[in-house]
C-alpha cells in the first residue's frame, strides 16, 4: 500500500511538473512593454531612447532578472508619427518616445515644455514634472515618465541669408513646435513631415526649416542648406510616455526601476547631446554651411518674439493650466 501511495505521489508530481512547464507557472513570463519612437533608429534622437532602454536592461539584469522587457516595435514605419500617442491611449502600444509637437492637438498644454528655462532634472526636482504628469493622467490617460530632452536648442536653417529677425517673404518648414515663432517673425510657416523636407528644399518649395542643433545630417538636409542662424531658441521637449493603465498595473518595484532609469537617463542624455552639439557645428562648417550670427539687438528681438508668441498661444488655449505651467517653467528674474 505504501509503495502504491509513493507511486501515485510520483505520478502527481510528474503531472504537475508537466503542467507547470506547459503553462509557464514555474517561471513567470517577463512583463513586456511594446515601444515605438517618433524617429527611426538612424536618427540622432533615437540615441536618447536607447540610453534609457540600455539602463533599464542593466538594472533589470541586476535586480530582477527576466521580469521586465522593453520590446522595440519600430519608429514611424511601424506606427505613423502623428498616430503614436493615440495608439498609446488605446493600448495598442505601451510606451512612446516622441516630441510634444506630435500630440499638441490632443493636449495643447504640452506646448509649454519647449519654453522651459530648466533641464529635465530641474523640472523633476521643482515639481514641474509632477504637475505635467498630472495633466497627462487626468486629460489623456497617459503617464509622463520622463523628458529625454536633448539639452540642445532649435535653430533656423536657411537657403537664403537674413540680416535681421525678419523672415518676411520666406517659406519656412515647421512642425507645430515652431509655428508661433516663425509667424511672429513674419515668415510663412509650411507644415510638412521630416520625410518630405529634402525634396521641398530641393524644389524651392521652402526656403528653410527649424530643427535641433543636432540631426540635420541624419536626413541629408545639409546638402540643401546654406546657412544656420544664431541664436538657438526653445528647448527640445521629447517626452517618454506610458499608457496609464499599463503603468498602474506594473508592480511597484518595476515602477521604481523605470523611474530610477528615467532619472539617470535624463542626466545622461542632456550631457551627451550637449557634447554632440559642440561636435556638430564644425561638421556643418565643413559642409560649407555659413553661420549667421545676428546682431545683439536682433538676437534679443528674435528670442523675445519666439518666447512671447509661444506663451501667448499656450495661455490663450489653457488660461488656468497655462499660467501654472509658466510659473513652474520660468526662471525668476
Amino acid at each position: 500500500m505504501g509503495k502504491r501511495l509513493v507511486s501515485m505521489g510520483c505520478v502527481v508530481v510528474v503531472a504537475f511538473a508537466v503542467f507547470v512547464t506547459q503553462y509557464g507557472l514555474a517561471k513567470a513570463e517577463p512583463i513586456t512593454l511594446k515601444a515605438v519612437t517618433a524617429w527611426p533608429k538612424t536618427a540622432s534622437e533615437y540615441k536618447a531612447f536607447a540610453t534609457f532602454t540600455d539602463l533599464v536592461e542593466q538594472m533589470v539584469a541586476k535586480k530582477y532578472p527576466g521580469e521586465l522587457k522593453i520590446q522595440y516595435i519600430g519608429g514611424p514605419e511601424a506606427v505613423k508619427t502623428p498616430d503614436q500617442v493615440q495608439a498609446l491611449q488605446r493600448g495598442m502600444v505601451d510606451m512612446v518616445f516622441t516630441t510634444t509637437a506630435y500630440y499638441v492637438s490632443v493636449l495643447p498644454e504640452v506646448d509649454s515644455i519647449k519654453l522651459s528655462d530648466f533641464t529635465p532634472s530641474e523640472e523633476r526636482s521643482s515639481g514641474a514634472r509632477a504637475y505635467i504628469n498630472d495633466i497627462h493622467e487626468k486629460k489623456i490617460g497617459i503617464y509622463y515618465l520622463a523628458r529625454l530632452g536633448l539639452g540642445t536648442k532649435f535653430h533656423l536653417y536657411l537657403k537664403k541669408p537674413i540680416k535681421s529677425a525678419d523672415l518676411k517673404g520666406l517659406n519656412i518648414r515647421v512642425s507645430p513646435m515652431y509655428l508661433q515663432a516663425i509667424k511672429g517673425l513674419g515668415g510663412n510657416p509650411v507644415v510638412i513631415p521630416p520625410t518630405e523636407v529634402y525634396v521641398a528644399l530641393e524644389r524651392n518649395v521652402v526656403d528653410g526649416y527649424c530643427w535641433p542643433a543636432v540631426g540635420i545630417r541624419d536626413w541629408g538636409w545639409q546638402k540643401q542648406t546654406q546657412y544656420v542662424v544664431d541664436p538657438g531658441f526653445y528647448n527640445v521637449p521629447n517626452p517618454l510616455l506610458l499608457n496609464l493603465k499599463t503603468w498602474n498595473n506594473l508592480p511597484q518595484k518595476l515602477k521604481d526601476l523605470l523611474t530610477e532609469a528615467a532619472i539617470e537617463a535624463e542626466k545622461k542624455v542632456v550631457a551627451a547631446f550637449e557634447e554632440l552639439a559642440k561636435q556638430e557645428r564644425p561638421l556643418l562648417l565643413k559642409e560649407s554651411i555659413q553661420v549667421i550670427d545676428l546682431p545683439a539687438a536682433e538676437k534679443e528681438k528674435f528670442l523675445k518674439v519666439a518666447y512671447d508668441e509661444g506663451w501667448k498661444d499656450v495661455l490663450a488655449k489653457n488660461p488656468e493650466t497655462g499660467a501654472k505651467l509658466k510659473e513652474l517653467l520660468t526662471k525668476k528674474k
